[in-house]
């Protein structure tokens, strides 16, 4: 068992090729919850070269804070098949967030993201240049034109439940760009509670206090693909970590909590 922040933590292992772990990928049975550093891998969230002696065998990553499940290869030939895996899109994946606001009847957001011209550790939607207004007819933040598009990132997004002031939201994501989710549902008008980057402050400080909780509560909680070695399909799935379970019972119905 590996201790962290959010809960207990543990390997799940599926013969001997490939290792499963809490940030991304994980088995129903299990219980884990761990976190990752912000680190942007490469553009398709995947590693594609030599296995890393910072990151041994990470095929893909999740942004700090985030808890769920994370696939570990244990051979380099493991990582090569699962890192082209999720490169060409064959992986499903699947997100729990709490989000600020109410993000309305189940849509598809399909819209580039890339670096923020000015602040060059976030990401954004990029604009439209025919457009100064985004989806919300809200103003979007002027500054110098991006020097080149962004990377099509699609997403789906569910409202399981809204009280009023918050959602639980399912996220599907079909691209695996830095921060996809946290930036699609910030341009949307409802960024994610607890967001230290995209988020609303005053939110995020009223989470700290009646809650100590200085995290984005977004979980990854599913995770589909293929056995790298017999090709077997294979989902995994984690459970949500305790924090945001408990802001999850004071939103929703007790007989409604995932």
């Amino acid at each position: 068992m590996n201790e962290s922040p959010y809960g207990a933590g543990e390997f799940f292992t599926d013969d001997d090729d490939e290792t499963a772990d809490e940030e991304e990928e994980h088995s129903p049975s299990s219980s884990i919850s761990l976190s990752n550093d912000d680190v942007e891998l490469n553009q398709n969230d995947a590693v594609t070269n030599s296995i890393s002696t910072l990151r041994p065998g990470i095929v893909h990553r999740l942004d700090k804070g985030t808890t769920g499940v994370l696939v570990v290869a244990k051979t380099s030939s493991s990582l090569a098949t699962l890192s082209e895996a999720f490169a060409e899109r064959k992986v499903k994946k699947q997100y729990l967030a709490i989000a600020i606001g109410n993000l309305g009847e189940d849509q598809w957001v399909d819209k580039p993201i890339g670096r923020h011209p000015l602040h060059r550790q976030r990401m954004r939607v990029v604009p439209d240049p025919s457009s100064s207004v985004n989806a919300r007819n809200q103003a979007r933040l002027t500054g110098p034109k991006p020097t080149k598009p962004g990377r099509p990132a699609l997403s789906h997004t569910h409202t399981v439940h809204y009280d009023g002031k918050l959602s639980v939201v399912e996220v599907q994501i079909a691209t695996g760009r830095t921060h996809q989710i946290r930036v699609h549902l910030q341009d949307h008008g409802t960024p994610i509670y607890g967001d230290d980057v995209y988020g609303l402050s005053d939110w995020n400080k009223a989470l700290s206090s009646r809650r100590g909780i200085v995290r984005p509560l977004l979980h990854a909680q599913r995770l589909e693909i293929d056995h790298p070695v017999t090709g077997e399909s294979m989902v995994f799935e984690a459970e949500v970590a305790e924090d945001m379970m408990g802001v999850m019972k004071a939103i929703m119905p007790a007989e409604t909590v995932l």
